[in-house]
């Protein structure tokens, strides 16, 4: 039998979020018209409101510093787990999300870790946006406290900011890529985005 150190073990993504949605469990193989999502995929790249904004500067900053000290060639020794607190990001629910992005409700994503299928995400939500670029997250009794976005191989990018500005014009959202270390606070009306880095 071989063993390893855990020290050894390298991280493959940077940041993680602290929290994963409640999963229900899955009985069924997943099709093709299921919504797959890798558990470190969550939340990866996320909207919040306007109002959260300094806040969220301040955890990237913090993020910045510990992914450089941690950062190797093959990887990361430590990965920086994200702890916030959720509030509603949306005060309004799915179908009307969906109008506002027109586009229409698909299924909750269905999240897993290496071979193992972890659960549905209860209350889950997808929108496919088109250009292998979806949006994704969970309704409660409140709205929707998380909206995340996943961008499949060759992904059209223009997809996403035009829900963007769409989103940040309608409800001042914000939103944040945790692995690239950005944030994104506006855009403009010649479609520029307005680029926060730590």
């Amino acid at each position: 039998m071989t063993t390893i150190n855990p020290n050894d073990i390298l991280f493959s993504v940077p940041t993680l979020s602290n929290e994963l949605a409640s999963l229900l469990p899955v009985t069924a193989q997943p099709t093709e018209t299921d919504f797959l999502l890798h558990e470190d995929e969550w939340e990866q790249v996320e909207f919040f409101p306007g109002n959260r904004l300094e806040e969220i500067q301040a955890m990237l900053a913090e993020y910045k510093s510990f992914e450089a000290t941690h950062r190797t060639e093959a990887g990361w020794r430590k990965a920086y787990v994200r702890d916030l607190k959720r509030s509603s990001v949306l005060d309004t629910d799915v179908p009307t999300l969906a109008t506002l992005l027109g586009c229409s409700i698909g299924p909750a994503p269905m999240l897993y870790y290496g071979n193992t299928l972890s659960g549905q995400v209860q209350n889950g939500f997808s929108l496919a946006l088109g250009g292998n670029v979806s949006l994704y997250g969970f309704a409660d009794d409140h709205g929707i406290p998380v909206l995340a976005v996943s961008m499949g191989p060759q992904a059209e990018n223009a997809r996403l900011m035009e829900a963007f500005a769409k989103l940040n014009a309608s409800h001042g959202l914000i939103m944040v890529d945790w692995r690239s270390q950005l944030l994104v606070r506006a855009v403009n009306a010649a479609g520029q985005m307005d680029v926060w880095r730590a």
